[in-house]
Formats: C-alpha cells, sequence, structure tokens
C-alpha cells in the first residue's frame, strides 16, 4: 500500500459523489433492463444473470435486433471506416496550412494515426462496432483508451453497466466512475504488489485464495489540484484514482493529460445526462411487434393443428391425427364427417402480417435501415447526380448522430491519440513554424460522412451545370431574342444555391467575350486573306492557261 496515496477524507468523498451518480442514474436501468430483455446479444449487465443463462425467451421477432446490428455497422462505416485514411490533421491558421512542410507533416501524422488505431493488437475495429452496437441500445456508450507499456495503445469499449458519468457546464461529459470486480492476481497484475491493499495481498500469499475478488471504483474527472509543477498526480489536467471500496484504500492515484474514457450519447433530450437510443424510443412498437408475433404464430399453429368439433365422444377420443392414420366409423351412412375441425383465426392471418410489416418498417427506419442499403447496396442504373441527391438526403438523417459522435467521441479519441503518439515518437515532432506558433492540429475526417456534407453542395452544382447546357442552347434559336440568357443563367444559379464562388464576375464574362470574339475576327481575317490569295493565284493560272492557247 502507497502511503503518499491515502486520503480518508477523498476516500468518503469519492463514494458520496459515486452513490450521488447510482442515484441519478438509477431512474434509467428499468428502461435499460427491459432492452436487455429484448436484445439478447449484448453483455446483459443490467439483468444479473448467471452465465450462460438463455435471455430474450420473449422475442417472437427479431426485426430489431437486425436492425441494430446494421446500425452499427453503419455507424462505424460511416465515421472510422477501415481501409480507408480517413484521418486529416490541419491547423485553424490557413496560412500555417500553405506551407509545404506543414502540408507534408499532416498527411503523414494522418497516416501514422490511422496505422496506429487500426493495428491488430489495439483491437479498435471490434471497440468501434461494440461502441455502436450500445449506442443503438441504451444510447449511451464509453470507450476507455489506454497505452500500456510494452503492449501499445489499446481500445475497450464499456459496458453501461458499470460506468456512471457526469457533465460540466456545458453538457459535455467531463467526469466518468467504472465500477469493477477483479482478483487478486489481476490486481497485482495491473498495479504491482506493493500497492496493493492488505487483504489483496493477503490472498495473493494464500494457495487458492489468489483468485479471491475484490471490488475497485475507479474515478476519473477534472483534477481540482491541478499543478504543472508538480511531480506526482497534481501535475495531471485529468485525475486518476483507483479505490478498493471494501477498504476505502487507493491503489493507484495518478492522472492523464488526455481524458482517457470518452463518452458519446445517441441523442438527449434538454437536461439530460444519458442519452437515448433507437432502442428505447422503438421500444413500444418492437413490444407491439413481438405481441402480434406471437398471435399470429399461434393462429398458424391453430390454423394447422385445429381443434376438433364432434356431437358425442363415441370414441372420438380415440380419433388417430396422425399423417395416413385410419379412423372407422367417422362417417354416416351418407359419408359426411362426424367430426370437423374448429374454426380459427386464419382469415385474419393475412390482416396480421400486413400491419408486422408496417411495424418493421417503422424499427428499420428509425435504426436506420434505409441508410444502411444506400451503403451496402447502390443502385448503379442512378445518374451521378441523382446519387449526389440520395446521399444529401440520407445525410440528413444520419448527420445529427454522427456529429455529435465526431464530437464526443472521435475528436476527443484522436486528440488523445495524438498527445499520446507525439509523446512516444511515433510521430514526428510539428514542424518548427507550428511549434513557434504553439499551434495544435484541428483533426477532420475524410469519411462518407463527410462526403455526405459535401453531396449537397455538389449534387447543386451538378443540376445547375444541366441547367446551364440547357439554357445556352437557346442562345441558337429564336427564343434568345426574348429571353436574356445570362440573366436566366444568374437567377439559375440563385434558385438552386450555387455558390457565388463558382461564379465569373461580370467584367470577367465581357473580357473573356473579347477575347474570343478578337480571336474570332482575327481568324475569320486571316481566312478571308487566304481564300483572296487563293483566287488571285486561281486567276493568275487562269491567265497563263489563256496566253498558252
Amino acid at each position: 500500500m502507497n502511503e503518499a496515496w491515502q486520503d480518508e477524507e477523498l476516500a468518503k468523498a469519492d463514494l458520496r459523489d459515486h452513490e450521488r451518480l447510482v442515484q441519478q442514474r438509477m431512474a434509467w436501468e428499468s428502461t435499460w433492463r427491459a432492452i436487455d430483455d429484448r436484445f439478447p446479444n449484448g453483455a446483459g449487465g443490467f439483468d444479473k444473470l448467471t452465465p450462460g443463462a438463455i435471455r430474450g425467451a420473449r422475442n417472437y421477432d427479431t426485426t430489431h435486433i437486425t436492425a441494430n446490428q446494421r446500425f452499427a455497422a453503419a455507424g462505424v462505416a460511416i465515421t472510422t471506416p477501415e481501409g480507408q485514411d480517413y484521418i486529416r490533421p490541419r491547423f485553424a491558421d490557413p496560412e500555417l496550412n500553405r506551407l509545404r512542410t506543414v502540408q507534408l507533416w499532416c498527411e503523414r501524422a494522418g497516416k501514422r494515426l490511422y496505422d496506429i488505431r487500426h493495428a491488430a493488437h489495439t483491437g479498435f475495429a471490434w471497440c468501434a462496432n461494440e461502441d455502436w452496437d450500445q449506442l443503438g441500445r441504451y444510447g449511451t456508450s464509453a470507450v476507455w483508451q489506454e497505452a500500456v507499456p510494452g503492449r501499445g495503445l489499446f481500445y475497450r469499449a464499456l459496458h453501461l453497466a458499470g460506468v456512471w458519468i457526469d457533465v460540466d457546464h456545458a453538457g459535455l461529459v467531463d467526469t466518468v466512475h467504472r465500477k469493477y470486480t477483479a482478483t487478486a492476481r489481476q490486481l497485482g497484475k495491473q498495479f504491482g504488489q506493493d500497492n496493493l491493499t492488505p487483504k489483496m495481498r493477503e490472498a495473493l500469499e494464500k494457495p487458492g485464495k489468489e483468485h479471491t475478488e475484490f471490488e475497485i471504483l475507479h474515478v476519473v474527472c477534472p483534477n481540482t489540484a491541478w499543478d504543472r509543477d508538480r511531480f506526482d498526480h497534481r501535475r495531471f489536467p485529468v485525475a486518476s484514482r483507483y479505490l478498493a471500496i471494501g477498504e476505502k484504500i487507493y491503489i493507484r492515484r495518478a492522472g492523464y493529460d488526455t481524458m482517457p474514457i470518452s463518452v458519446s450519447r445517441h441523442v438527449t433530450s434538454a437536461g439530460e445526462i444519458y442519452g437515448r437510443s433507437p432502442a428505447i424510443d422503438m421500444a413500444p412498437a418492437i413490444n407491439g411487434l413481438n405481441a402480434m408475433r406471437h398471435t399470429v404464430l399461434r393462429a398458424a399453429h391453430k390454423a394447422t393443428d385445429p381443434a376438433l368439433l364432434f356431437y358425442n365422444d363415441n370414441g372420438a377420443t380415440s380419433l388417430s391425427t396422425k399423417p395416413g392414420g385410419l379412423n372407422a366409423g367417422f362417417v354416416d351412412d351418407m359419408g359426411r364427417p362426424m367430426v370437423a375441425r374448429m374454426p380459427g383465426g386464419e382469415n385474419g392471418i393475412p390482416f396480421a402480417q400486413a400491419e408486422m410489416e408496417a411495424e418493421r418498417v417503422v424499427i428499420r427506419t428509425a435504426f436506420l435501415e434505409e441508410f444502411y442499403k444506400i451503403l451496402t447496396d447502390p443502385n448503379s442504373r442512378m445518374t451521378t447526380t441523382e446519387v449526389l441527391e440520395v446521399m444529401a438526403k440520407q445525410g440528413v438523417l444520419v448527420r445529427p448522430y454522427a456529429s455529435r459522435y465526431a464530437a464526443e467521441k472521435q475528436h476527443p479519441m484522436t486528440n488523445r491519440d495524438l498527445d499520446l503518439a507525439l509523446r512516444a515518437g511515433q510521430i514526428e515532432p510539428f514542424p518548427p513554424e507550428v511549434a513557434e506558433a504553439g499551434a495544435w492540429p484541428i483533426i477532420e475526417y475524410e469519411n462518407p460522412l463527410a462526403a455526405m456534407a459535401r453531396a449537397e453542395s455538389t449534387s447543386r452544382t451538378m443540376r445547375y451545370v444541366e441547367y446551364a447546357t440547357a439554357v445556352s442552347a437557346l442562345a441558337q434559336t429564336p427564343a434568345a431574342d426574348t429571353v436574356d440568357i445570362d440573366e436566366a443563367l444568374r437567377e439559375g444559379a440563385m434558385e438552386i444555391g450555387v455558390k457565388p464562388s463558382l461564379l465569373r464576375d461580370r467584367k470577367q464574362v465581357e473580357a473573356i467575350r473579347a477575347e474570343r470574339e478578337q480571336a474570332q475576327a482575327a481568324a475569320f481575317e486571316a481566312e478571308a486573306v487566304e481564300q483572296g490569295a487563293g483566287a488571285v493565284l486561281d486567276l493568275a493560272k487562269a491567265g497563263q492557261i489563256a496566253e498558252a492557247a
């Protein structure tokens, strides 16, 4: 146990603050348990089920499960696409960005950041999918990124069941409490045996007791005692404390230069700390669809294996209903059956199926199913303009969620990656001009979301080119006598929304036309001179022929 880390009053304050966060989050937990009951592919930390227990037994329809899987796949594809160098550092100062050395540094740094993040040992690929999957289910998800000596950087999605958060005055998450259990052996490996509590060391020293579990509270929050000149935990702007809850002893007190746990919310209402997810918003539709599916299954069962009606038992209890079964005496002397099937609800099955499909469409739409289709099954018969317009429309649906994800998750994670890489020497230092300016890069992303943000502008430009081509054709017809072609082109650009910078100034247009007219006049004169010289030559030849005759 490190005596320098111990502070009894701080330990009590951390536990009181944790209890406050527990009470604050409690109102959400019944909702999350209901979500776990419908989404059996999740870790199920809120259910407290025994390992291996079957979950999702109340599901009769799996639309919401596959929709969330596609939601996660689409979320990863539009924000952190693997196989594409999507990280683009730049600087806020345009003068710095014009320098060749700065441009090359940004290009190399972006490539290096991608390589570091997507290295196989980091686990980023499956972490990103788990992160978006959790956003689809709970609406709030946390990712822990850490650099371990000898291992390098790793990413780990934290299950919401063990995470409590708080926000600052601007509504951004700045405090994370993470509670988990670990064995004495695991804690000794992580923190070193000398830093463990007396009970932990005792468990390690007794054979067979090293797997005794202990409850740990990890507090990550702004460091109120921040002092750059110190050489202990106070020199970090972000505090990090590991507290053994049972003994109220700190087994590590350190800190970070950047936030190691990034928390994003899918969408929040005013005053909410935890986010709302498509699964939460669609809970009534999901429950209703499962109820309808259950009813239809029962109706189909009745339709295929109906109850039987008969006048009296008269041996009917021995009726054989198996295929090829023989039943003597169950028709009268006129050949009419003496046993009939009991009417069921089979006539209502088509109506119920139509209602179920309508509910499925609602659920899929909430999980951005249409957007997923654009990513995975583009219509090759669409024109370039049509593709851009579809991308722009779908981008309107996904941009609010993806933009928030970028602000709360992507930017903090990338800035931490950059900070760690610079400190470890895995990225070359800033160029001298950047160091002198004291600038820090702004991270942009060249991913499908960025392409969609540009798609609307590009689509407008393409529509204007088509419009301008059609209007310009009027200049060759009598309609040009009535229509002011130049004014029509400029008015059309304003109505379509083309950037003014793409249109030439009227004076530039006049200069270009004057230059073109001069070139055409010069060409006409040269052609006339050539034709005149040819005519003179022809006359001379004709005179020579006449004299010879």
